[in-house]
């Protein structure tokens, strides 16, 4: 006679209780030496014109400014200092990190989705956001903000308050993971016992702190659905025409990234003639403060 054993049948619980076992049920708290920080701004400057590059918030819209990058590489124009928040701190960490155009377009066109997604069900959110911060440190080969190569800050929100943060030091994928932790989909991330969500619920495109890290010539990229009134801060707002989707949803890349360099091409002449008049005034303002010996 054939008996099936009790543990053949309690199995499934067992296999269960296990997989709980292995599954965080809320965020931990990034508290250690590494941890995404904000220091003082110390504004960058030069004799020539400080470009700053902005790239907002905007989900999977967000491969459109891999298209703006790409032009402006094009054109020759290379920022200083670069911002971004949620999907836009994604592109900008690894625009400030010296990735070319062609290398970040090699990386979105390749991208699965389960690179970055890590759905749980179980915890604060529908997806925990590890994954995302791995992929980002990955890529980076482990660098935080401050050994990117260009003055980067990645802005969040501070759960609770809503106030703005600035992340300028510390683990880079934290402070994507940080900025880019949609609420209500991406689990909260907390650094030093406080809870951080997306920074477009503070900022969706936060020109004026290009700005403050001594950007001259400012240049906002809107991927907003609706213009965001922050970008206004901005010299130069580049609004690509994106496909709307769901934040998560990248079967749009291409046509994105596409809409990116159309809305860079159309915005390259009003860029250049700003330059040229800031390089103007300093020019003239360098004269005034050292004029010439007689």
């Amino acid at each position: 006679m054939n008996i099936m054993k009790p543990a053949l049948k309690l199995s499934p619980i067992i296999l269960l209780a296990v997989a709980l076992a292995g599954c965080a049920l809320a965020p931990a708290n990034h508290d250690g030496g590494d941890a995404p920080r904000t220091v003082a701004i110390v504004p960058v400057k030069a004799q020539r014109p400080i470009i700053g590059l902005v790239l907002g918030a905007g989900g999977a819209r967000g491969f459109a400014h891999v298209g703006v990058v790409k032009v402006l590489e094009e054109a020759g124009l290379d920022a200083d200092v670069v911002v971004g928040t949620s999907s836009g701190a994604l592109v900008a960490s690894f625009y400030a990190s010296g990735m070319k155009a062609q290398t970040l377009e090699a990386l979105a066109l390749e991208l699965d989705d389960n690179e970055i997604f890590d759905f749980t069900l179980f915890g604060p959110g529908v997806v925990e956001g590890a994954r995302l911060q791995d992929y980002v440190n990955r890529r980076l080969s482990g660098r935080p903000i401050e050994a990117l190569g260009k003055p980067f800050a990645a802005v969040a929100t501070e759960q609770g308050s809503g106030r703005m943060a600035v992340f300028n030091r510390g683990n880079t994928g934290i402070a994507v993971r940080a900025s880019a932790s949609v609420p209500k989909m991406f689990w909260p991330v907390i650094i030093n016992g406080q809870s951080y969500v997306d920074g477009g619920v503070a900022s969706r495109v936060p020109a004026a702190l290009a700005r403050e890290m001594g950007a001259d010539v400012v240049i906002a990229v809107d991927i907003s659905r609706r213009p965001a009134e922050d970008a206004e801060a901005a010299d130069v707002v580049i609004r690509p025409q994106t496909v709307r989707s769901r934040i998560n949803d990248f079967q749009h890349r291409q046509a994105n990234i596409a809409a990116g360099e159309a809305a860079a091409r159309a915005a390259i002449e009003q860029i250049r003639r700003r330059l040229a008049a800031v390089a103007a005034q300093k020019l003239l303002t360098a004269r005034v403060d050292t004029p010439e010996r007689r």
